[in-house]
């Protein structure tokens, strides 16, 4: 049996990536300012990719547009997903956003690239909209009232365009030059994110501490980890089959917030996590 270069990225992006959402509850947890915290994470990815891709970086302007625009959207998206878990503990939150990510992901596809779904893939889009909507009423997590409706929304929509600016980039350009740029272009638009803030807050919230800095470097590490395995996932291999790969993340998130951050697993927690993991592989089936 030939494993595949790119199911081997996926492992390793997953795992990166599954630490690095559990660690968007540090804000909360720890009581550190997320504007600062989010800077600090990307500042360290940023460094540790201009180590690793130095010999690759150039100046291109392609390569910079694509790593301009996913950086912007990434840089946002982390920040609602921090803000969103003020409220909700990962394991309400996660499995919705990327169950239904998936879900629009593979209309998408169907709408704009002609792609052909099979009966199982048909399978799992019902059962993911029947799970959310099932999950959500007996929760009541998302309603117009608590204003979460909108914030998963943005979640869902943000994390959707960057999936598709991410695969065009990783088949369109040199992967170490995007890597870097898509990092680095996160790093500004958390900076300017941060400056006004500061602006319109008090100086004495973005105190930082070794505490906040050690946080942030785990952060920013696992970032790197995760952005550089996944770019070069989707760099040979199939979109659709990447991504559903990647959203086992929310497995390995519950687990790694239930052990840092006190996270009650229940019963009915996991088996909507479960659910979830059987509707995404149902997605990704061919």
């Amino acid at each position: 049996m030939i494993v595949h270069d790119w199911f081997i990225h996926s492992l390793f992006a997953v795992t990166a990536i599954g630490g690095m959402m559990a660690l968007f509850k540090v804000p909360t947890a720890k009581g550190h300012n997320k504007f600062l915290y989010s800077f600090l994470s990307f500042a360290t990815a940023s460094l540790f990719s201009f180590i690793f891709f130095q010999g690759s970086i150039r100046f291109d302007s392609y390569t910079m547009f694509f790593g301009l625009v996913w950086g912007i959207g990434y840089a946002l998206l982390v920040l609602l997903q921090m803000e969103i878990l003020r409220n909700l503990d990962t394991s309400a939150v996660f499995p919705i956003t990327s169950t239904a990510s998936n879900v629009i992901t593979l209309i998408i596809g169907l709408l704009f690239f002609h792609d052909k779904i099979t009966v199982l893939q048909f399978i799992g889009v019902f059962l993911a909209v029947f799970v959310i909507g099932f999950y959500n009423q007996a929760h009541k997590h998302i309603t117009l009232k608590n204003g979460l409706i909108v914030g998963f929304s943005t979640i869902i929509l943000l994390s959707t365009f960057n999936k598709f600016i991410q695969k065009s980039g990783a088949i369109s350009v040199e992967p170490g030059n995007f890597i870097f740029w898509q990092l680095f272009f996160a790093a500004v638009a958390s900076l300017v994110i941060l400056s006004v803030m500061m602006r319109n807050e008090s100086r004495q919230e973005f105190r930082i501490s070794k505490n906040v800095i050690a946080w942030a470097t785990t952060l920013g590490v696992l970032n790197f980890v995760g952005t550089m395995e996944i770019v070069r996932a989707l760099s040979t291999g199939p979109f659709s089959l990447v991504y559903t790969i990647n959203s086992f993340y929310i497995l390995i998130t519950s687990l790694v917030a239930w052990q840092l951050f006190g996270e009650k697993l229940t019963k009915r927690k996991v088996a909507f996590l479960l659910t979830a993991i059987i509707a995404i592989i149902f997605i990704g089936l061919k």
